[in-house]
């Protein structure tokens, strides 16, 4: 492709330096990608400046940049330099020029909300394939579509990564994707050009204020994606949680998608009634509004209220495409369990153990809320909270915790460039003077295992806070660690399994 139509499609170029009759032959952000014929985008990020990488890009073989108008310097020579306003809108622009139009020719559906993405995604995942319909997933646990199953490192990746992925997608004759989409994704322009034909809103509470300083631009961050969608799309909101006012008021102002409401607790145009929550899972009633059939009644294995409005939300945006009530159910019903998620673990022990990703205090506080209403003997959790992230929620997270367990085990999460100690100072400032059903052990392993041998029959351990994770961040390391793994481990040498459940 022509260097020339890649500028063509680029808003915000302030001068060109150089030719633009170039062929390009793919574009990078990351100058260790750059082969030679590159266009290489400079981003400037929190710690780095993708400028200081331009010699690097050049010298293997880049034969084109993209750069902040403001990063001007003194680099190797090079063919072309196009300087922009934001060379984060660049790359995103650039990558559709480079990759085509992808969102008009397949149907995405954005899930945003600070909690329960990733569960709806794999919910509309289940759908599509009930249905026989093939069907990407780009997301917090992984990025897969066919055969292909890619470690996620963000929720939602670059733009670039996006079109490559979606490209991927559109040449295996997959035509439908869903896709996490995340406050700090909205915000740096990774989704600018992708329009959607069904956006989620899920709930918006405290969370990545590290990132956003306040709720308010945390929700206006979420609210961009409602801008996004694709004319006489669909907007699927929970009518349940306060934001969504704000986010209704811009679709109808906007005047380009119809809203569809789903809601547990308020008349909505999805709603669940006679909802019944046991340890085997959840099921309710599907009251849908202007639709004349018999009732549908859901059965899911998967397990608390805050599945319940999860289904609803899948709900809503399979309709949205035209799924049927049937082929919905078939779909919902299908999935029984997906990673991290209140993802049970064991082998025939006396008591019940879920790890779940629950890593706020609104998430905490759902999942603890669901388990007490199985109505356990005792419920035991072991959290933490990750480090050089928004702080203030630890105390929070100490405050939900000790309220709503028998006991709690305060340790480690990812601790990153923070001390363990320190995190876990912040954590118990919160927590009552007046109790003492907490006790302190930093190392992770140590906690869980303190806490599945304090279990006994009847009991339910949550290990909150890492999910689906396999790995622990410390400041110079990073090791392998499974919540999952270690909690069989733990099982099978302390000899709590049923014989015929060890494997």
């Amino acid at each position: 492709m022509k260097l020339k139509h890649i500028i063509e499609n680029l808003d915000g170029v302030v001068k060109v330096e150089g030719k633009t009759n170039l062929e390009i032959t793919g574009i990078a952000c990351d100058s260790k990608a750059v082969k030679p014929g590159y266009l290489f985008v400079a981003l400037k990020g929190s710690r780095v400046n993708g400028a200081d990488f331009i010699d690097d890009a050049i010298g293997r073989g880049a034969c084109a940049i993209i750069l902040d108008n403001g990063d001007k310097g003194i680099f190797q020579r090079g063919d072309t330099f196009i300087y922009t306003e934001d060379a984060r809108f660049g790359l995103a622009q650039a990558s559709q020029a480079f990759f085509g139009d992808l969102s008009a020719k397949m149907r995405l559906v954005g899930v945003t909300g600070t909690n329960g993405k990733t569960t709806i995604t794999y919910l509309m995942e289940s759908m599509f394939q009930s249905k026989l319909e093939a069907v990407g997933v780009i997301g917090t646990v992984n990025y897969r579509f066919g055969m292909r199953l890619i470690p996620a490192v963000n929720t939602t990746p670059s733009s670039l990564e996006l079109y490559s992925l979606l490209s991927g997608m559109y040449k295996e004759k997959i035509k439908n994707c869903i896709i996490e989409i995340s406050s700090h994704s909205l915000e740096q322009a990774r989704v600018e050009t992708l329009q959607f034909d069904a956006a989620i809103f899920t709930n918006l509470t405290r969370e990545h204020l590290d990132f956003h300083k306040n709720m308010d631009e945390y929700l206006n961050a979420k609210l961009k994606l409602f801008s996004k969608i694709k004319l006489r799309g669909t907007a699927v909101i929970n009518i349940d949680d306060s934001a969504s006012e704000k986010i209704i008021q811009k679709v109808r102002a906007e005047g380009r998608a119809k809203i569809i409401t789903y809601a547990i607790d308020r008349e909505a145009d999805i709603r669940a009634l006679d909802i019944k929550l046991s340890c085997d899972g959840l099921k309710f009633r599907l009251g849908v509004a202007e639709r004349s059939s018999a009732p549908i009644n859901i059965e899911s294995s998967l397990i608390g209220r805050h599945n319940i409005y999860n289904i609803l939300a899948a709900v809503g945006a399979g309709m949205s495409l035209g799924m049927s009530l049937d082929d919905i159910k078939k779909g919902v019903e299908a999935l029984k369990t997906l990673p991290g998620r209140l993802e049970s673990v064991g082998c025939g022990q006396r008591f019940s153990v879920y790890v779940d990703y629950a890593h706020t205090e609104d998430g905490l506080e759902k999942v603890l809320k669901s388990l007490r209403e199985l109505k356990p003997a005792r419920l035991i959790t072991v959290f933490g909270c990750g480090g050089n992230r928004d702080r203030a929620k630890r105390p929070a997270m100490g405050k939900i915790s000790t309220e709503l367990s028998d006991i709690v085990f305060i340790t480690s999460d990812n601790p990153r460039a923070e001390e363990p100690k320190d995190i876990i100072n912040e954590i118990t400032k919160g927590i009552n003077l007046a109790k003492n059903n907490y006790i302190i052990e930093p190392d992770r392993f140590n906690a869980i295992k303190k806490a599945v041998l304090e279990a006994g029959s009847g009991d339910i351990v949550l290990v909150a806070g890492k999910g689906h994770e396999t790995y622990q961040i410390f400041k110079d390391t990073t090791i392998p660690f499974d919540d999952r793994e270690v909690v069989k481990r733990i099982l099978k040498e302390a000899g709590l399994c049923l014989q015929s459940k060890i494997s």
